[in-house]
């Protein structure tokens, strides 16, 4: 009887935790920063999106990386409250994968219910999730964020190659992975269960659906590249 208590708590402790990540995930910090620190509503110019890259585009760098941490913190709270606090405290095990937190908080922004579930492309929290949970694929996807930005200007095409190599990285470290109970180096090199894997391809054809606009104005000539609005800039 006492584990069945147990068991039906721990699933009700879930399920709130999961609504939790979920509302966190729907803050739209975008919104939010833009409104109380630069009485600007982000939705009305750029690309009008929430996210931080509209963000640094329209509100400014300082505003906009304080948008970009917010967002990829709000894919990693609940996974650290409970990874590193209640889960060693005793206080609560979670019996499902921890990833599935941050697929709420990635639910969230990009179905916000702040927002009539409408939301940003979830670029930003799923680092935070992918960060948290393997940091080498999380590191890798950033450097070639970097890269591809560098010789392109379209923040699009960076996102999606970033995603693309969280995806290979992910799958590599699958099978060539460092084997469990090695402690810090199982974290930074282990190998991500099949489940993290095959949930992770799909967040990432979430953002990869979420930038097919981002494709075609990029095909018509027509998509913001920061390369030529530099250019501009210095003419």
């Amino acid at each position: 009887m006492f584990l069945d208590v147990l068991s039906a708590n721990q699933i009700v402790i879930t399920i709130l935790f999961l609504i939790l990540s979920y509302l966190i995930g729907s803050i739209p910090f975008g919104l939010i920063f833009g409104k109380l620190i630069c009485k600007t509503d982000i939705r009305k110019f750029g690309s009008k999106n929430i996210g931080s890259t509209n963000a640094i585009r329209v509100l400014g760098k300082k505003v906009g990386f304080l948008v970009f941490f917010f967002d990829v913190f709000k894919g990693m709270v609940i996974i650290l409250l409970i990874r590193n606090i209640l889960e060693p405290l005793n206080i609560f095990t979670s019996p499902i994968d921890y990833l599935f937190y941050g697929i709420t908080a990635i639910l969230g922004h990009v179905f916000s219910i702040y927002l009539n579930f409408k939301g940003g492309k979830a670029v930003a929290t799923s680092l935070g999730v992918v960060l948290v949970l393997t940091p080498v694929p999380a590191i890798l996807c950033l450097i070639a964020f970097g890269i591809i930005l560098y010789t392109t200007g379209y923040v699009s095409l960076a996102s999606t190659g970033a995603t693309v190599t969280v995806i290979v990285s992910a799958w590599i470290l699958h099978f060539c992975g460092l084997d469990p109970n090695l402690g810090f180096f199982e974290f930074l090199v282990g190998k991500p269960t099949l489940l993290v894997c095959s949930l992770y391809s799909v967040m990432a054809l979430l953002i990869i659906f979420k930038h097919i606009k981002n494709y075609k104005r990029i095909i018509n000539g027509t998509e913001n590249n920061f390369k030529k609005k530099k250019k501009l800039n210095n003419a």
